[in-house]
């Protein structure tokens, strides 16, 4: 062969394929590239860009890339319900969605974001939760008025529904694809599918409870049903039930905890974590347990003092003393990966899968630290300055915790109403959103 040929070959392959009409082949090598690689291969030649584009390279990156971060799937749905066009016909749709995750990256970094806020009503919200499309409130009420939910979409701020519940108020709530799970302080639960806007799961595991703590995930709800077994103590009844569809939902396990009230229950991809205090005890009681049948595989008892805020996700629980000193724990080992110093006293702590959240109780910031990557951990090396973020809002007793993912920190404000007649009062709530993909 002609060496220039073999070298023009070497140098555009690509080219070299589109020209002999195998498009599929050329299109095959450039599925295996990054999405900074895919985008410099567009700038090579017009062949190039047209062998992507045609391919639809950029939605098979998209959907490679987004089954190990849900990140991209919330980017997905937020378009979705943010557009005003046919999103079928936005060939840029995937190549956008994937740049947004490195103006995310630097607007966390430099603390970047825009802030909005909704009045919810004259309520008092107790809970807020949240999903990829849709924010749940649940409202605190008088003993005469049924608790109630209402859900809005996340990205309009719009109302969606308001669902009437129990006569009791909700201790947790939780949504889970299109199911709304609630549990109530006399130990009702009720399951709403948001497709029928009707109730299609009510039970009750125990008659006299003290507290109720659910968790839906891996086709199973968890419900913890504390109960009274003296003055201060506690005990915990578990009802483990197989999800098989909204109408049906089987009990397959159930389970005693002498002495210990679940205080939080939480799931990744591998685990549920258990976290149990005891009346008097000094320690939070860590349980790991399986994600395919809920048995304990892993209990750890001195890693999170009584007095910590604490949080678990994606296989990592991070703890923050009253003296604001912040660990990283490998659950599974027990072992601290890292320590570090918090300017101020931890009321609330969050973690997500790139970002730890602190609110502190003297004033009204947030504290962000980027999470610390393999190679930090390994050398023990302490994450760089948080970011703060100022808030003009006062963390009130009744405001419930805030919120966020890799997107939004959301809080709410709960305030009280003067209405000017004696001994009487009204509550009012405001949802305050900060954005990191706007500005």
């Amino acid at each position: 062969m002609d060496p220039s040929k073999t070298m023009e070959i070497g140098k555009d392959i690509i080219s070299l394929l589109v020209k002999r009409h195998m498009n599929l082949i050329a299109e095959s090598i450039l599925s295996f590239l990054d999405d900074t690689s895919l985008k410099n291969c567009e700038a090579v030649s017009k062949t190039w860009y047209l062998t992507i584009r045609n391919g639809k390279l950029w939605k098979h990156l998209f959907n490679r890339i987004s089954q190990r971060k849900p990140l991209l799937q919330t980017l997905l749905k937020r378009r979705e319900l943010e557009a005003k066009h046919d999103m079928e016909k936005d060939e840029f749709l995937y190549k956008r969605l994937l740049n947004c995750q490195h103006s995310l990256s630097q607007n966390w970094t430099s603390g970047k974001y825009s802030l909005s806020s909704a009045n919810v009503g004259e309520v008092s919200v107790s809970i807020v939760v949240m999903d990829a499309k849709r924010i749940l409130f649940a409202l605190r009420t008088s003993p005469s008025v049924p608790s109630s939910i209402m859900v809005w979409n996340r990205w309009t701020l719009e109302s969606e529904q308001y669902l009437v519940g129990h006569q009791e108020w909700v201790t947790d709530l939780q949504i889970c694809g299109e199911l709304i799970f609630c549990s109530y302080y006399d130990g009702t639960i009720l399951v709403w599918d948001l497709k029928t806007k009707e109730v299609v799961q009510q039970f009750q595991d125990q008659e006299v409870v003290d507290w109720v703590v659910i968790h839906a995930a891996h086709q199973l709800l968890i419900t913890c049903t504390s109960i009274a077994s003296g003055p201060s103590d506690r005990d915990t009844s578990i009802t483990v039930r197989r999800i098989k569809s909204p109408a049906e939902m089987v009990i397959e396990a159930t389970e005693e905890i002498p002495n210990y009230k679940v205080c939080k229950l939480v799931s990744d991809e591998n685990y549920f974590a258990v976290f149990l205090s005891s009346s008097g005890g000094d320690w939070i009681k860590l349980q790991l347990r399986s994600a395919a049948d809920f048995r304990c595989v892993r209990e750890m008892n001195n890693l999170i003092q009584v007095e910590d805020s604490f949080d678990y996700h994606s296989g990592r629980l991070v703890t923050g003393s009253s003296e604001g000193v912040i660990k990283i724990w490998n659950p599974e080992t027990g072992v601290c990966r890292q320590t570090w110093k918090s300017t101020g006293l931890i009321d609330q702590l969050r973690l997500s899968s790139q970002h730890i959240i602190a609110r502190h109780s003297e004033d009204t910031k947030f504290f962000v630290w980027n999470l610390p990557t393999a190679a930090d951990l390994m050398e023990r090396q302490e994450p760089n300055d948080s970011v703060q973020i100022e808030t003009c809002e006062e963390v009130g007793v009744m405001d419930p915790s805030f919120i966020f993912d890799e997107l939004q920190i959301i809080n709410v404000s709960v305030n009280e109403l003067e209405l000017g007649i004696p001994n009487t009062s009204a509550m009012s709530s405001t949802l305050v959103v900060r954005d990191f993909l706007k500005q």
